[in-house]
């Protein structure tokens, strides 16, 4: 068992090293984490939009309907 998982470890890992290695390995790279980047702040601003700042003044009255909101 401990052999086969340092085979695919060694495997994941030469499989990492390689594709980093080369030019257009990182470009690659690059261009996936700015698109995650991308999507995680639209998704942030378009499916998680703060309402608790928006619909609630003070701390007081967000920390109320946190609660209400929880013992339901």
């Amino acid at each position: 068992m401990t052999i086969l998982l340092k085979r695919i470890c060694d495997f994941y890992s030469h499989a990492w090293r390689s594709s980093v290695a080369s030019a257009t390995g990182r470009h690659l790279w690059i261009l996936l984490l700015l698109k995650i980047g991308i999507l995680l702040v639209l998704f942030k601003v378009l499916f998680f939009p703060d309402r608790l700042n928006t619909d609630y003044s003070t701390d007081t009255k967000r920390a109320a309907a946190v609660r209400e909101a929880l013992a339901k």
